[in-house]
């Protein structure tokens, strides 16, 4: 098999370690903003038909496979892949404003605009 292109020593490394599906459930989770429930990871695939081969003399009838999107669905009974939504993406608790953390001083530029206001008062 030939190409027109040179070869060369570089091959692609993951930015980071990949994801399990059990993982990539609950980034799903927190994607879709669910604080509830019991989830497996969906994959849909797409699957194309037709003559493959090294080049047009080999051909052979041939199918190719590929993930078309991936998403989340409720799941009925608990399994390896499943996540549980209040677990990896619980809701957060509101907290409240301190009386101290309310009387924040502005930034200098809000401070020069009120000094000016209030000088220009008679």
């Amino acid at each position: 098999m030939s190409t027109d292109k040179p070869a060369t020593n570089w091959t692609p490394t993951p930015v980071d370690a990949p994801l399990s599906m059990h993982d990539l459930a609950g980034v799903l989770v927190k994607h879709y903003g669910i604080h509830e429930g019991h989830f497996d990871l969906l994959v849909e695939f797409q699957i194309g038909t037709g003559a493959v081969g090294p080049d047009p003399t080999a051909l052979t009838p041939g199918a190719m496979i590929g993930v078309s999107r991936i998403g989340l669905m409720p799941s009925r009974t608990d399994g390896l892949t499943t996540v549980d939504a209040a677990v990896v993406n619980p809701v957060k608790k509101s907290r409240k404003k301190t009386v101290e953390s309310s009387h924040k001083t502005p930034n200098p530029a809000v401070q020069g605009a009120l000094r000016n206001k209030a000088a220009q008062r008679p």
